[in-house]
């Protein structure tokens, strides 16, 4: 309780930025349309080809966007498909979202996930493309190197070199959370049917580009693809339209707000002062600052 005390009066203490807590709900979809409205694709924006098999909102699940994306990753310099809008600043974003096969709620093979990523904008396109340029954070759900093991997947990606962390999750509706505030991005995760959210990973990033772009990917790999040496420039340019993929995307919705912890965006408060920023704050101190 005392350090929950006293990061709130951190919180109180540190000057705060000046914005309304709702100025962002403006970017939220909750898909109960026909189309997508104001969304931006990576593919289309950079000048990437096209990795969807199929989108939809609302014809193959009523009420909820569709992906099914052919083989590809979001690791290191490689792309997949993405969805985003821009974020200037902090904010907190969820969504309701299910990965699942054709069959049945698990996907098929290996590395089949969808969530939340935010992403630093640069100039790598698929005309001007350099490595080591990728920086963004995501929280997916799926599976991972293990078929059939439900999953989250946290991952950190700094210039190009990504870190990753799977841990066993329920299948089936979830919600996932990333919530950024100053240096810090927070990924979290609950089950259907639950109140209480988990904290997935805490990621700690100085990051001078206020915007980032946050939005929903997916992603899944084919048994028929055989491992070998990885070349992104070659491999971000090709679609393998043959290779057997069994994994889709559904998000019922995407809400984006400002968080509810608002500091100082100075760069010595961040570094010295910011109370989200504790690698020891235990985790009911961090959901409590949070909110729900």
């Amino acid at each position: 309780m005392r350090i929950l005390t006293a990061c709130l009066s951190l919180l109180v203490a540190t000057p705060v930025i000046a914005q309304s807590p709702d100025d962002l709900t403006s970017l939220s979809d909750e898909f109960d349309g026909t189309g997508l409205t104001g969304w931006t694709r990576f593919d289309e924006a950079m000048g990437w080809p096209d990795k969807i098999k199929a989108i939809d909102v609302g014809a193959t699940t009523p009420g909820a966007l569709h992906i099914e994306p052919y083989h590809s990753a979001w690791v290191r310099d490689l792309n997949a498909p993405f969805l985003f809008r821009e974020v200037r600043g902090d904010f907190d974003v969820r969504a309701r979202v299910r990965v699942r096969g054709r069959a049945g709620e698990i996907p098929g093979g290996t590395w089949s996930l969808g969530g939340l990523m935010a992403r630093v904008p640069n100039r790598s396109s698929a005309g001007q493309w350099a490595p080591r340029a990728e920086n963004w954070h995501f929280i997916t759900t799926g599976v991972g190197a293990v078929a059939g093991e439900p999953m989250t997947e946290t991952k950190g990606t700094y210039n190009s070199y990504s870190s990753l962390k799977l841990r066993p999750f329920p299948s089936g509706w979830v919600e996932l959370r990333l919530v950024r505030v100053g240096m810090v991005l927070i990924a979290l995760a609950r089950p259907e049917g639950e109140t209480e959210w988990r904290v997935r990973d805490r990621f700690y990033r100085m990051e001078n580009n206020p915007v980032m772009q946050v939005g929903l990917i997916a992603y899944t790999t084919s048994d028929d693809v055989p491992p070998g040496p990885e070349n992104p420039e070659v491999i971000n340019r090709e679609v393998n339209r043959e290779a057997a993929v069994d994994m889709m995307l559904e998000a019922d919705w995407i809400r984006f707000s400002r968080p509810r912890p608002q500091v100082s965006p100075d760069w010595y408060g961040q570094v010295s002062a910011h109370p989200l920023a504790d690698p020891n704050l235990p985790e009911a101190e961090l959901l409590a600052l949070l909110g729900d």
